[in-house]
Parts: structure tokens; sequence; C-alpha cells
């Protein structure tokens, strides 16, 4: 054996130097390491604060270490964040406590340029004293600016992502994971549907909000071999597996109400194609399905206008064939009608001119469309161009199954030849409406605009102008209301999200340059890291056709066609108001109802376009007769009424007088002759608590009493109490008269 502290022998030191290789071989390699993966190092003495980095962990943060000089840990300190440098503390303290196994913290670092980088900090201890008390510890740190920001960025996404869809509360957009559990609910499904996002998110699968009879029916047919039926999800997401599907369903609400909605399914895939879920994206047709059920049945009420209207007028099949044509529309084309029952529209429609028509024909059968309109070329019989201005419009049953299309031409061959610069202005702006898609805006609290569309920008600040970020929302954009269109709503209130004004307003105005366009406004809100509401996504939606429609809708329903006087639903409107008015204000008011004398002989003798002749005189007759704000009403056949407000008993009588000595005048040219009638009116007050059917009846019955009296007269009903009428100063001198036109 050698002495204590004597040299190595040869084989010592051979052992010795090959250890010593093998040590510097790994530092040099465990350094290239260090210096390929652009890490920070550090070690520090727990005692004593000092610590020790690699040129790295100050290049990270822009110094060198010289500049740094002396490092310890008050440095690290020094450039941290103080926002972050609690956090920091506390994960080291438990790290040192040993409640941790290692210290592993995300915080932000002054760069030596003045701004803030994020670093990912992480050691452990590893040399602890007798009493186990850290001594040495060392670690790491990286700089992951790209990948935090990276990180706010998304988050920053996809909250603008979800305030869009909230926004747009029209649409109801239900979200899915690969098993059918609901994992979006926005703000439009809510309102479809009646739910809150929290009864139905990660808890329901959507076959929930099926009717569930609709889908038994659906679902029976897809039956295995052994009789299982698959699920809603499956089945539904069988169909959207490859693409969009889409398909008309029942839906119910929370209340039990069904609701006909228009649902799409599309499937959701990652980046890398992986299958992540399905959304449905549901819209609520009942309404649309309401009108056309309306529109339907009035089309079937008012079918007698058909053949005697002014305009040409047509029905054609979904292929194109004539199904029906009237007298007009072949004293314009110059065939006769049997000639164009044989043959289709597309042959005389021009060439150049046919793919235009197809193409709209297209949209309504597709249901892109309800209507359309269009000026083109007929082919008339004798080989002249006819220029007619088409409207066409597609019958639905009442389930939606498509009928047949009503086609209105009016001849505008002269006027296409003598006002072709009006029409080519009316068709730029036609083409610049149809171009108009919903605005999109992203405010702040404050008013000033953060994000605009290129719609938005177009309609506030017109076609090429600069962006409208960054102005004040009030400063370019100006709302007002159909029933106050000159005194403008203080926007300031929209951007309060406690406040309902736009709740409180259906008929909200834009002004578009010297235009108020017809709109609708749903706002969602932005939120900021700390829940609190920063912001607002405002969608606003041009809504012209749609308020047209329903005013389309409601006139349809309410005016006779043949005389353009209301029909009975529009009088029995109209007399409700005047029964209101009377209970609230106390104001007289009269009911006249008109049976016209001798009318049948007219029809049986000359035919019902005679009697639709006289009709249509009578009326005239009726509506010059009476004042502007009287309502004149064609209840059926030959029987009128007109309601009088503000007019006593006396005052109607004396211009039910004028009506009869009027209508006992008129004559009607038909033929080689000329045709009369006359008229048996009764008339009773409106009382401010009686019904419709009460008003109505005492009216008819002073009627009947006029033709039991031999008819051509005019019959009051008495007065409920005696005394004057406080509306009749200076008509005492008719106390006790008969009534015109026969016995009293």
């Amino acid at each position: 054996m050698k002495r204590n502290g004597a040299p190595p022998d040869g084989d010592e030191a051979a052992a010795l130097a090959r250890a010593l290789q093998d040590t510097t071989e790994q530092r040099r390699r465990l350094e290239m390491i260090i210096d390929g993966t652009a890490m920070g190092t550090w070690e520090w003495n727990c005692q004593t604060g000092a610590m020790r980095v690699n040129e790295r962990w100050a290049q990270i943060v822009g110094y060198t270490r010289e500049e740094l000089s002396p490092i310890t840990s008050q440095t690290f300190s020094r450039l941290v964040h103080p926002d972050d440098l609690a956090q920091s503390n506390a994960l080291l303290r438990e790290h040192l406590d040993g409640r941790s196994p290692h210290y592993d913290s995300l915080c932000r670092m002054r760069h030596k340029q003045g701004h803030w980088i994020w670093v990912q900090d992480r050691g452990r201890v590893y040399e602890w004293d007798a009493e186990g008390r850290p001594l040495r510890m060392a670690g790491a740190h990286a700089d992951v600016s790209d990948l935090q920001n990276a990180r706010e960025d998304a988050a920053d996404t996809r909250q603008r992502l979800q305030a869009v869809v909230d926004a747009s509360d029209e649409v109801a957009v239900i979200a899915t994971d690969i098993h059918g559990v609901v994992n979006l609910f926005n703000t439009g499904a809510q309102k479809l549907l009646g739910y809150t996002p929290e009864e139905v998110i990660g808890q329901v699968n959507p076959g929930l909000f099926h009717e569930i009879h609709e889908m038994q029916d659906y679902l029976r047919p897809l039956a295995d071999a052994e009789g299982r039926l698959p699920t809603v999800f499956e089945a539904l997401t069988a169909h959207a597996a490859q693409g969009t599907w889409s398909h008309q369903w029942t839906f119910v609400r929370k209340d039990g109400e069904h609701r006909q909605v228009r649902l799409s399914i599309s499937p959701l895939d990652s980046g890398s194609g992986q299958r992540m879920g399905y959304v449905g994206m549901a819209v609520d047709i009942t309404p649309l399905l309401e009108v056309r059920e309306q529109a339907y049945l009035a089309a079937e009420k008012f079918a007698g206008a058909f053949s005697s209207a002014a305009l040409g007028m047509a029905l054609v099949s979904l292929e194109g064939r004539w199904l029906d044509v009237n007298d007009a529309l072949c004293g314009i084309l110059g065939y006769t009608r049997a000639e164009l029952l044989e043959i289709d529209f597309q042959t005389l429609t021009h060439p150049d001119d046919l793919h235009a028509d197809l193409a709209l024909v297209g949209d309504l059968l597709a249901g892109r469309r309800d209507h359309y309109h269009m000026e083109k070329r007929y082919l008339g019989k004798g080989g002249n161009v006819v220029w007619g201005r088409l409207s066409v419009s597609l019958v639905r049953a009442p389930h939606g199954e498509p009928l047949h299309f009503v086609s209105q031409i009016q001849d505008v061959t002269v006027q296409r030849f003598s006002g072709q610069q009006l029409r080519e202005s009316e068709h730029r702006t036609r083409v610049t409406l149809d171009a108009v898609a919903d605005m999109v805006l992203t405010l702040d609290l404050a008013g000033h605009i953060q994000y605009a569309n290129a719609a938005a920008t177009r309609a506030l600040a017109g076609e090429g102008a600069a962006p409208v970020t960054g102005s004040q929302i009030q400063d370019v954009m100006e709302l007002t209301t159909e029933y106050a269109p000159r005194s403008p709503l203080d926007l300031a209130v929209l951007l309060d999200a406690e406040s309902n004004a736009v709740d409180l307003h259906s008929d909200l105005l834009l002004s578009v340059g010297a235009q108020l366009v017809p709109v609708d406004l749903t706002r969602a809100w932005l939120q900021g890291e700390d829940g609190q509401v920063s912001g607002t996504v405002w969608v606003i939606r041009d809504v012209t056709q749609q308020r047209a429609r329903q005013r389309e809708a409601r006139h349809l329903a309410e005016v006779d066609p043949l005389t353009e006087l209301s029909n009975r639903r529009g009088f029995e409107a109209h007399l409700q108001e005047a029964i209101t008015r009377v209970a609230r204000t106390g104001q007289s008011a009269s009911l006249m109802f008109i049976d016209l004398d001798n009318f049948k002989p007219i029809n049986d003798s000359h035919g019902h376009l005679a009697g639709d002749a006289m009709l249509w005189a009578v009326a005239t007759v009726l509506r010059h007769g009476v004042r502007d704000s009287d309502i004149v009403a064609r209840l059926g056949g030959d029987e009128f009424a007109v309601i009088l407000a503000g007019c006593s008993l006396r005052r109607a009588r004396r211009i039910a007088s004028d009506l009869l000595e009027s209508v006992r005048t008129l004559s009607v040219p038909w033929g080689a002759g000329r045709l009369v009638v006359g008229t048996s009116i009764g008339i009773a007050a409106i009382g401010g608590h009686m019904s419709v059917d009460a008003a109505v009846a005492a009216a008819d019955a002073q009627c009947y009493r006029a033709k039991a009296l031999g008819k051509n007269n005019v019959q009051v009903e008495a007065p409920v109490h005696g005394g004057p009428d406080p509306l009749d100063v200076g008509d005492a001198e008719l106390d006790g008269e008969s009534s015109e036109g026969g016995p009293g």
C-alpha cells in the first residue's frame, strides 16, 4: 500500500487523467446542450443570496453579465414585474419549505430596452445542510414571450368570436363534442329555446329540443336489423359527416311552445383533420310560415280579382307552363287564351333575358327569396318585342310545398323606350341595395369605434372613404324611429349594458345620407379579464323588405280587392278602435249599414262583370261622400258600412240622405243600356261599452227596417235617452222629421 500523500503510480495517474477527461467532456456536452436550447442557467446560494448565471441568462433581458454584476437574488427581484414578484416569491417559498418538488414560475422581466418579456423560470434545491435547510439551488429560465403572446392573442380572438356569435341573436348556434354533449349555446339559442347556457352546456344532448313524435317518425325507418333506433344525435350527424346538412324541424321551447326552424348542421374538425364535434345553426322560420299561410288564404279568398285585373296575370306551373291567364295578358302578348295554355313562358321570353329569369326562378324554388321583379322582353304573336315589368311570387301549400307561380306583367314598352335613363338609375339603386350586408361595429363604452366591417364603413362613411375606426359613434351614425323620424336617439344609452333601449324599439331607422333605412340592432357585450364589461359589438341589419312584407300582408288581409275599401276583417278592427275611442273620450260616433236595392237583377240579367262595375261605382260614391277620416268598408256581396267618428245620429242621417240621393242618381253605362240601383241605409250609435257584434247588430237592424219599409230610405235608431245631442248645435230643425226617402 502507498503512504498517505504519496504520489500516484503510473496506473492511478492514467485513471485520474481519464476521469478528468470524461468529466471535462461531459461538462462540454452539457454546455453545448444548454447553449442549443437557448436557456439561461443560474445557481443561487440560498444563505448568502449570491447568484452565478451564464451569459445567455443576461442576454435574455438584453444585458451582459458584466453589466449586471454583482448578480444576486436582488438582481432578479429588480428585473421582475412588480405584479408578478409576489407570486414568484410565494412559489419559491413553497419549494424551499418542501411543499413542492420544484420551483416553476411564469413572470415578466424588464428588458434593457424598456419593454417587458415573458420568462419561464424553473429550478430546485440540490444541496442541504445537516439540519435539512436548503443551501444551494440551480435552475434555468427561457424567453417564452412569443408563446405567451400567442396564448393571449388566441384568448382575445376567442372572446371576439364569442361576442360576434352572441350578437347574432336571430340565429341559434349550438355546438357539441363528438358525443353530442353541448359545449356552446349562444344568446340566439337562449332566445329561441328559453333555456340558459347553465341549463344546457355540458349536461344535455341536443335531441332534447326536438318534438318527440316528429323525431320518432323520422327515426323509425332508420332502425337496424335488430330493431334498434339511432339516437337523435347519431341520425342528424350522420347526414352532416361529410359537410353541412339542412332540414326543417319542430323545436320545443322550455315553456312547451313549438317553433318551426331551419336547422343546418356542420362538422367541426381540428387543423389536423380530426373530428372535434358538430355545430348546428337554427333560424326560427315560424313567423315566415305564418305570413305565407296568411298570403295563401288571402290568395284563395281574392281569386276573383284575377280575371278582372287591368294587369296581365298568369298562374304558371313549376315547369313553366301557363296554367291560367287573364284577358289583359292575352291582349299584351297578342295570343288567345287557348294558344297561351299550349306553350310555356320560356318560349315567349327573349333569349337574352331567359337566363336571368330562370336564375331568379331557381332562387324562388330554393327558398333563397320570396319573390322577384324584373323587366324582360316577350316575343309577341306578331313578331314584335314587348317589354314587360314582371313580378313573380311562389305560392306554397300550408306546409311549405311549392304549388305554382303567380306572375303579374305590365306592358312598359312605351315607358321603356321613353325612360331608359330612369330605369338605369332604378337598376343601379336596386343593385346597390341587393349588395348591402349586415353592419358589424365594435365599440368601447365611451362610443369610440374600434372595428367596422366593410358594410359598416360603406354605410357610415361612403364608398371608398377612409375607415371610420377611431371615430366617435355619435359623429358618424344617427338612429331614429318610425314614429319620430326627426328625433335622433341618444346613442350613449345604447352603450349602457343595463339599458333596454334597443328592446323597446322595433321600429329603428338608420340615417344613411339622406335616407332613413329600417334596421334591427342587436348587441353583445365584451368583457375584460376581470369580468367587467369593456365594450360592445353591434350588428345592424337592413330589414326594409321584412317590414314591407308585413305591411303587404296586412294590406292583403284587410282590403277588398274589387273596391279597394276595407273588407270585413279590416272593418271590424276599425270598429273596435272607434268603440275604444268613444269609451276613452266620450265623443259621439255613428255606424251606417248600407244594402243595395235591386242589385241581384243586375247580376242575373247582365252577369257578374256588370255587378262588379256597379259595386265599384257605388264604392266610389261612398268614398267621396264622406270625410277622409271616416272608414268605408265592403262587408261582402252588396253590403257596405261606414264608421263615422265624431258624428251624432242626426248628422249621420244628413250624410246618409246625401248618399241615398247620390246612389239613386248613379247610372252606370253597360252595353246598350244603363244600370241603376237604390239603397237602404240603417244608422245606429256606437257606444263606448258595446261589443263589435252588438254595434253591427244595431245598425243592421235599422237597415233591415229600411228594407221592410219599402227600401230606398234611411232609418235611424231611437236615442237611448231624451235631450239634445251636444254635437248637434244647429240641427234642431231635423227634430220630428221623418227619415229621408221613405216613411219614418
